[in-house]
């Protein structure tokens, strides 16, 4: 028999559920971007406002640290300030708007950490200052090129997923009431800030992510993320400046949340198909699981946005051709149905893989100024 306490929250759950159910069909027709209607094309901006080494390894080189997360280096690094304020500057300029501008590019995905929207705890040393400035000069150049971008909480309170693109590796601490609860004021946070922007940038901001990768462990923890992303759907949908909630699937399908946020909620879910963990090595068996999400995944009760994404595999040979057709299939394919679009991970880096660069892949001509809207060498 169900204790007082799970039927309370069965209870709530259900009022919640009815009451998404009579929300007006217009609240996502006011927004700056409709992913029920509009495809999105470009890429996330990675190791960026926060950092991932492996992408690039400037910040820890200045610093002679051998740190493998933002957290390890702000707490050993005096001058980490200063440090990340120049990659700052330097990582993300307008020359990038440029490049994507070119290539027809109307998204770009944000990630960032919640220590940049509220105080970090004692004991957390991440550098907290300055993140909502460079956003902003981003969102002025996103105003110049036409281009919407996603702001999406990349690490959370005590790591969501133990990995070093959460800001911090090793326990996945997110999972407690005190961290979840802290996520939800920065999900405030984000909205009060997205509301102080004057019109010029806030108009450019098509949605926010509340969680990036999460990982629970155990049914108990997917009841956490659950509630969390409800609690954070309720405070995004009251904002005065609408956006969607975008939320992850935490690695377990879309049928995992089919009972979840039914139609007509302003939410989009996100997914971040990838053939490189393990690497797949059969061109044919990939392609034929990107086409199978037509009728897979893309028949989500709500839009789709396959929010991360890449041209890594184990295919060994393959060259350009290879590359150009698994290109234009997951394009291709990202956009049909309720599929709302693709942000490839990511905009560039500093070890000469274009599997994981955009920019490199216009330099080389695999993106192009038709991939998004002709897409010549998808298979389906």
């Amino acid at each position: 028999m169900k204790d007082w306490a799970t039927l309370l929250m069965m209870g709530i759950m259900a009022m919640l559920a009815n009451s998404i159910h009579a929300l007006p069909m217009d609240k996502r027709d006011g927004t700056a971007w409709n992913y029920w209607s509009n495809k999105a094309f470009g890429p996330n901006l990675g190791n960026w406002l926060v950092l991932e080494r492996w992408m690039g390894s400037d910040v820890f080189d200045q610093a002679n640290s051998n740190a493998q997360d933002e957290w390890t280096l702000s707490a050993n690094v005096p001058n980490a300030a200063t440090l990340l304020k120049q990659h700052w500057d330097s990582w993300v300029t307008e020359a990038d708007f440029k490049t994507m501008a070119s290539v027809k590019v109307n998204h770009i995905r944000i990630p960032v950490g919640y220590w940049a929207f509220i105080t970090p705890a004692q004991g957390e040393p991440y550098v907290s200052q300055g993140q909502k400035a460079q956003i902003e000069r981003i969102l002025g150049y996103c105003a110049t090129y036409k281009i919407n971008a996603i702001i999406d909480l990349h690490g959370l309170p005590g790591s969501q997923n133990g990995e070093a693109h959460s800001g911090k590796i090793g326990d996945k601490g997110f999972f407690t009431t005190n961290n979840i609860n802290r996520g939800l004021q920065t999900v405030q946070a984000v909205v009060d800030w997205m509301n102080g922007l004057d019109n010029t940038l806030k108009h450019q901001i098509s949605g926010i992510e509340s969680a990036n990768e999460p990982r629970p462990d155990g049914d108990a923890q997917y009841t956490m993320l659950r509630d969390y992303y409800q609690r954070a759907y309720a405070i995004i949908s009251a904002s005065s400046y609408k956006v969607p909630m975008l939320f992850h699937d935490a690695f377990r399908g879309p049928a995992y949340w089919n009972d979840f946020l039914p139609a007509p909620a302003n939410a989009v879910l996100d997914l971040h198909p990838y053939w490189a963990f393990p690497p797949a090595t059969n061109t044919d068996t990939i392609l034929n699981q990107i086409c199978d999400k037509r009728s897979g995944d893309n028949n989500f009760h709500l839009p789709v946005l396959y929010g991360e994404w890449s041209l890594a595999s184990g295919v060994s040979g393959g060259g350009s051709s290879w590359q150009r057709q698994f290109m234009d299939t997951q394009v291709s394919v990202y956009q049909q149905g309720n599929a709302a679009g693709a942000v490839f991970w990511a905009l560039k880096n500093d070890i000469n893989s274009d599997a994981w660069s955009f920019e490199q892949l216009v330099q080389e001509g695999i993106i192009n100024d038709g991939t998004f809207s002709l897409h010549t060498n998808a298979k389906c």
